[in-house]
């Protein structure tokens, strides 16, 4: 089964459509080139001095990987917190939570000659499998072209729809996701997928967005990646996905950040961000609306 594609004036809900039936989708072109070149240059310092630290096999011997990217690439806001990206997410996570966060954050580099990585699930540290309810969506910025030969990430569609207390799906049937500079690889929490084998004679650089409902524990730290110093420089819906904001809406809530987060304690939550996804403001405002 092909992966679906998109432009980037497509609509949300068609993508999202996509990605409940086959579980991934590519849209082409969404970031301009010079972002990407901008992102590609502020990364490159961080993964020559670290990116080998990951090492594993999991992680291959031959992959560069850091989680501290919007610490040494402030460009690559852009595309954490771009309005296809959020609007998708909208789509996909909003049912089940108040407010969703950013899981993990990556900057993978596979170089010449690594081997293919294990298919695999993101949302494999949740012991939670419930039918139509999904943890996790995954956004790949491709970097450089990805091509099966520079091991662009390999997906098994419609793999995201069997359920793990039942059986595995048949991860011989993969697809390759083939794509311009620029463009994202939409996927599912559920989704099989894995980096390919780099075949090529050049790596292949991506950045990986894992997006979490909000009362999920972030798989990756994101207070220690992107600290309040760090933070504070963004815009408030980019703080907001990074965990600076609590779960839900209420002053009792907006409560529990008072004198733990001194650096946060003038930034409550953002409610303009929370209203967007159709969320009660505050407990005021729903007293307000009933009457009370």
């Amino acid at each position: 089964m092909p992966i679906s594609e998109f432009d980037r004036s497509s609509d949300p809900e068609s993508i999202a459509s996509a990605l409940r039936r086959d579980g991934a989708a590519v849209v082409t072109g969404l970031a301009d080139v010079e972002v990407v070149e901008t992102v590609r240059t502020e990364l490159r310092p961080e993964l020559d001095a670290s990116g080998l630290r990951t090492e594993s096999d999991f992680n291959g011997s031959k992959t560069l990987r850091i989680s501290n990217v919007l610490s040494v690439a402030p460009s690559a806001a852009a595309l954490v917190d771009h309005d296809m990206v959020v609007a998708v997410a909208d789509e996909v996570l909003l049912p089940h939570c108040a407010t969703y966060q950013i899981s993990s954050l990556t900057a993978i580099e596979i170089l010449p000659g690594e081997g293919a990585q294990a298919l695999h699930r993101d949302d494999t540290p949740f012991p939670i499998d419930n039918a139509g309810m999904e943890l996790q969506i995954g956004v790949m910025w491709a970097l450089d072209d990805f091509t099966e030969e520079n091991g662009g990430t390999r997906v098994v569609p419609g793999s995201h729809r069997i359920l793990r207390s039942w059986h595995l799906p048949d991860l011989s049937k993969w697809e390759a996701a083939d794509m311009s500079k620029g463009s994202a690889l939409f996927y599912l929490g559920s989704m099989w997928h894995g980096g390919g084998a780099n075949r090529s004679n050049a790596s292949r650089m991506g950045l990986i967005n894992v997006y979490s409902l909000g009362w999920l524990r972030q798989e990756s730290n994101q207070y220690l990646n992107h600290p309040p110093e760090i933070a504070a420089k963004f815009a408030p819906r980019l703080r907001a996905l990074l965990g600076y904001t609590p779960h839900g809406s209420g002053d009792d809530l907006l409560g529990t950040f008072r004198g733990k987060c001194t650096a946060w304690v003038d930034t409550p939550p953002e409610p303009q961000w929370r209203e967007e996804r159709g969320q009660v403001g505050t407990a005021a405002d729903a007293k307000a609306q009933s009457g009370v």
